[in-house]
């Protein structure tokens, strides 16, 4: 039923679509924001599957920090969390991160084996956005003992990964898939008034606009990395914010 996906519309100006597929944004909230509230009702998804715990009983990690990492950054510092870790290994994406100013340690994959094996670092809860075997590997070698490993992240469907059952075992692992976003959305629209521009300005997320006659730009710059999310820019005669 997702219209601009199963059905065409997705770059209409307007598009007819079912009632029970749209929610009413609040007053406060402009169409730009509004446009996050699908990753957004992801994250909170997310959030249901790794059975998060209040501020400060749990160390997390944070894997990837392109647009899903850099959203799941801001919710969960918006959230109060700040035991939170994140791996990354382009530099352009990390500065990227660090403009959401949630003074979040980032790593490098280099920095973060040896924190793991000279400083014996480990986390509570792991939460792969990058759908990297590798990275996935990796982050349940971190885990602490009843961790828990969300696979949020798209992997490609031929991709596999090696992990020793024993371990799993011993430490008592958690390992769960996050898909999509089952009613969630309600609390997505909701969680991004809260949030407001202090976490999800376009600046702060690395997130480009661009014309629809400009994709072809966009895509090039979403490939090099030198932005974290193309958006195709909304008429602003159609947003009818009124501002907190």
């Amino acid at each position: 039923m997702a219209t601009g996906t199963r059905f065409d519309g997705g770059f209409a100006e307007y598009a007819l679509v079912r009632a029970r597929q749209v929610y009413k944004l609040p007053n406060s909230v402009s169409l730009k924001l509004g446009a996050l509230s699908e990753p957004i009702s992801c994250i909170i998804r997310g959030i249901e599957r790794a059975d998060l715990q209040p501020p400060g009983f749990q160390s997390i990690l944070i894997i990837g920090a392109g647009i899903i990492g850099n959203l799941w950054s801001a919710v969960l510092h918006h959230m109060g969390h700040r035991d939170v870790t994140i791996v990354e290994p382009q530099k352009i994406r990390i500065d990227m991160n660090k403009k959401i100013e949630t003074g979040y340690k980032c790593y490098t994959p280099e920095e973060f084996r040896k924190a793991i094996e000279l400083d014996g670092h480990s986390w509570d809860l792991a939460i792969d956005c990058s759908g990297n075997s590798r990275a996935i590997e990796e982050a349940v070698h971190a885990l602490r003992h009843g961790g828990t490993l969300v696979m949020f992240g798209v992997a490609p469907p031929t991709a596999t990964i090696k992990l020793s059952p024993f371990d799993i075992y011993k430490k008592e692992l958690k390992i769960c898939g996050s898909n999509i976003n089952p009613f969630c959305m309600p609390r997505a629209v909701k969680l991004i008034e809260a949030m407001g521009e202090r976490y999800l300005s376009y600046e702060r997320l690395g997130i480009k606009e661009f014309q629809l006659r400009e994709y072809t730009k966009g895509m090039e710059m979403l490939a090099s990395s030198n932005i974290a999310k193309l958006m195709f820019a909304i008429n602003p005669a159609l947003d009818k914010t009124t501002g907190k």
